[in-house]
């Protein structure tokens, strides 16, 4: 029998179905349980019995990142099994928070950030509001082991390196079977779309208490790169259908965001000087709620950053609002 297993489950997300997949070995152990949603629980109980085992069988839980629609479930899996739970160091503050967000200050964070970006009047709130709601689709839970980049692990009889890919999330991580060729990716790198380098925030560097935006589209691109140098057999997505031939994804991934930065320079070629909000209306009028004009905001902010770094878009500061135009 094959020692690993995938198990679609349904979320109530627009990105549809997410992947756990489950270990067969010393120890049993889960990845990405999904999230508290009956239909995810019902799937993820009904594919263990498939394979002979039971909730209470798990041993150990590797989660690739603390969005909710991934870690969920973990914190009731763990206190009924009594699994470990891994994850990256840095998702601890977001996994004990069982939220979107869980880091101090990180709210006031982003009311400045969406201020700076000319997001208008209340959007703060609205998107505030979208993400409580997101709230009861995860538990509070503590990462037993706190992994970081080099680390090896065992999971379903199976010795996995840890890869850690920021980007998508500053924790983000991926888990490498040398031996057998094989990668459980997360959502850094999917088959079918290109994942979201979301706004995310770290703290100050000097020990101040305030946090830095990360520049998340950066460290995406930086570990996609990292990814097409492996040698791989298989790549085990955290959506989608597992998939060979990496480095033309990789590559088709990268060429994406070529493209986009092509089409946000045009943009501000036909508007001059003009916030980053407005460029994600711009690019994505079809978003009309808060989340889906914050991953526009997400998406648009990353490639500003490109276009900054290459010296072809400059950013100057007019009341308090960050304008962005070709230099």
């Amino acid at each position: 029998m094959p020692r690993v297993h995938r198990l679609p489950l349904p979320t109530p997300f627009p990105v549809g179905p997410v992947n756990a997949y489950l270990l067969v070995g010393d120890p049993l152990t889960v990845v990405d349980p999904g999230p508290v949603y009956a239909p995810a629980r019902e799937a993820l109980v009904k594919g263990l019995g498939r394979l002979g085992f039971r909730p209470r069988d798990l041993e150990r839980i590797f989660l690739t990142h603390p969005h909710v629609d991934h870690y969920g479930l973990a914190g009731e899996l763990a206190a009924e099994s009594g699994a470990e739970v891994a994850a990256a160091a840095v998702a601890a503050a977001r996994l004990g928070a069982a939220g979107v967000r869980g880091l101090e200050g990180e709210r006031e964070a982003i009311e400045e950030l969406l201020a700076r970006s000319g997001a208008p009047e209340g959007f703060s709130t609205a998107l505030f509001e979208s993400w409580s709601g997101a709230d009861v689709f995860a538990v509070p839970v503590k990462a037993d082991l706190c992994l970081a980049e080099g680390d090896v692990i065992e999971g379903g009889g199976v010795t996995w390196r840890v890869l850690h890919t920021p980007g998508h999330s500053p924790a983000s991580l991926c888990f490498l079977d040398e031996a057998g060729g094989r990668l459980l990716s997360g959502d850094t790198l999917l088959p079918h779309i290109s994942s979201n380098a979301l706004v995310d925030f770290r703290r100050a560097e000097d020990g101040r208490p305030t946090l830095v935006r990360e520049r998340s589209l950066e460290a995406l691109i930086a570990s996609l790169r990292r990814l097409a140098d492996l040698e791989l057999r298989e790549v085990l997505p955290g959506h989608g259908e597992p998939f060979g031939g990496h480095r033309s994804v990789v590559d088709e991934r990268l060429r994406h965001h070529e493209r986009r930065k092509e089409t946000v320079a045009e943009v501000l070629r036909g508007r001059g000087p003009c916030p980053a909000f407005q460029v994600a209306l711009a690019l994505f009028p079809e978003q009309g709620d808060p989340m889906g004009r914050f991953l526009a905001l997400s998406e648009v902010l990353g490639h500003l950053d490109l276009l900054e770094a290459d010296g072809v878009v400059r950013r100057h500061a007019d009341g308090g609002v960050d304008l962005y135009s070709l230099a």
